[in-house]
Parts: C-alpha cells; sequence; structure tokens
C-alpha cells in the first residue's frame, strides 16, 4: 500500500512541483515585460523604473523571511516538496497548519507527526485535495465578484470610511478563527503564541522610533524564529 511519505518523497510530485513553479515564474516575466513596455509608453522614464523594480525586489524579499521560516516549520508536518509548493503558489502556514490538524484528527491521528508517519498515500491525497480546494474557494468569488466590489470600495473613498471599517472587520474575524484554536489546542502551542505575540508587540513599539522603522518589514519573520526558538524552553517546561 504506497503510504504518505512514498506520495512526499515521489519525483513525479516534485516533477510536478517544479513544472507548476516554472510556469508562474514564466508567467510573471511575460507580464513584467508587458508592464514595462506600457510604462515606456506612457512616458515613465527608464530610470524611474529601475527604481521601482529595485524597491519592489527589496519589499519582496523582505517579508518573504517570514514565509521560509514558515517552509521550514510545514516541512516536518507535510514533507519538502507538498510544504515548497503550497508557500510558493497561494498558500499559507496558519491555513496549511490548520487543515493539516484537523484533517489528522478527523482520519484519527493525535498528532500531526503521527499523521505523517502512519498515513496513507489515500488519506494524504485527502489532505492535499482540502488544501487546494479551499485555497481555490477565494478565486472563485473573486472572478464573478471581484471587479465589482473593489469599485464599489474606490467609490467610498473621501466620503466615508466604510472601507477601512470593512477591512479592520475581516482581518479581526480572521483573529477570531485562529486565535482561539492556537490557545485551547495545547499549553506549548499558545506559549509560543504568545512569545511571538510579545515580541511582536515589542519591535513595533520599537519602529516607531525613526531611525528603526526598517524593522516594519521584519516584526513577521523575527516573531516566528523567537517563537520558534522559544518553543524549545516551553516543551522543556510543559512536556
Amino acid at each position: 500500500m504506497v503510504s504518505m511519505k512514498d506520495i512526499i518523497s515521489s519525483p513525479l510530485l516534485l516533477i510536478f512541483v517544479i513544472v507548476g513553479l516554472l510556469y508562474i515564474v514564466g508567467f510573471s516575466l511575460v507580464y513584467l515585460k508587458k508592464a514595462y513596455a506600457r510604462c515606456l509608453e506612457l512616458g515613465i522614464s527608464k530610470e524611474d523604473l529601475k527604481t521601482v523594480i529595485k524597491s519592489s525586489l527589496v519589499f519582496s524579499i523582505v517579508p518573504s523571511l517570514s514565509i521560509v521560516v514558515g517552509l521550514f516549520a510545514l516541512i516536518s508536518v507535510l514533507g519538502t516538496v507538498w510544504s515548497w509548493w503550497r508557500l510558493s503558489v497561494i498558500g499559507s502556514l496558519s491555513y496549511e497548519s490548520l487543515i493539516s490538524s484537523a484533517v489528522a484528527s478527523a482520519i484519527g491521528f493525535a498528532t500531526n507527526a503521527e499523521m505523517l508517519d502512519q498515513a496513507t498515500g489515500r488519506q494524504f491525497g485527502v489532505v492535499m485535495i482540502l488544501m487546494s480546494i479551499g485555497m481555490l474557494s477565494g478565486f472563485f468569488i473573486l472572478l464573478p465578484f471581484g471587479k465589482k466590489l473593489s469599485m464599489s470600495v474606490n467609490k467610498t473613498e473621501g466620503t466615508n470610511n466604510w472601507k477601512y471599517v470593512l477591512s479592520g472587520t475581516f482581518m479581526l474575524c480572521l483573529f477570531a478563527v485562529y486565535v482561539p484554536v492556537l490557545l485551547i489546542g495545547d499549553t506549548v502551542q499558545a506559549a509560543v503564541m504568545l512569545t511571538g505575540l510579545v515580541i511582536a508587540v515589542v519591535l513595533g513599539i520599537f519602529a516607531r522610533k525613526p531611525g528603526l522603522k526598517w524593522l516594519n518589514d521584519f516584526i513577521m519573520a523575527f516573531s516566528m524564529i523567537g517563537g520558534m526558538i522559544s518553543s524549545i524552553f516551553w516543551c522543556s517546561l510543559f512536556l
């Protein structure tokens, strides 16, 4: 019987992931070229475009540090190849971890580690399908309604602050879903989350100072790294 470990280490899965990532990179480069040419048509100088590209690279690489940290955390649950694919395309660490834990519990495994050791290929296939379909739901909503929603929100600019209220409410709803799960799950998990929260708050306070504004780009990465390091202490204390 094919096991989960056979799938996550399969050369075929690796080939599919590489092909998918190459397609995405090629797609991005094609549209980068089109956008560059269009900017030149609009009269934007090459020097200005180079400045924008350089700054965009910096602001893209720095936030990705937190994704790299999340990748190492997810590898222990889903293996290297599938974790690489999920966090390289449209996945997020919180969503992937939540889904894998929920499916592991539904199947009958006490922990993600137990699922990794004992799950069959069919069971892992369920995890892969749920992760993929769940993330695509946002696109199914945005394709028919995204433009109308964006235009209706932009119309409110300058007249009222509803766009900011809606955005803030959305983030609060996300916190309301994920935070209780993390706090109630187990003691170590809650302690790690609270440690990361404290680090984020402290860094946020320091980032208000004029000479330390650069910290804003590293708060998530440092919070995740600090939380992971603290897990060693919390595990020795509670387990």
